[in-house]
């Protein structure tokens, strides 16, 4: 029984850390875009 709480735990840590990963990759090129555009118009 304990080690089918340690593979639903562990899966929902997976996506969980996946989807955390996903968005900050998307936040960093968000800015990096932003800070590019700013260069661009000096």
């Amino acid at each position: 029984m304990l080690w089918i709480r340690f593979v639903i735990v562990g899966f929902f840590s997976l996506t969980a850390l996946s989807l955390i990963s996903y968005q900050s990759i998307e936040i960093i090129q968000a800015v990096m875009d932003f800070i590019r555009d700013k260069h661009q118009l000096k």
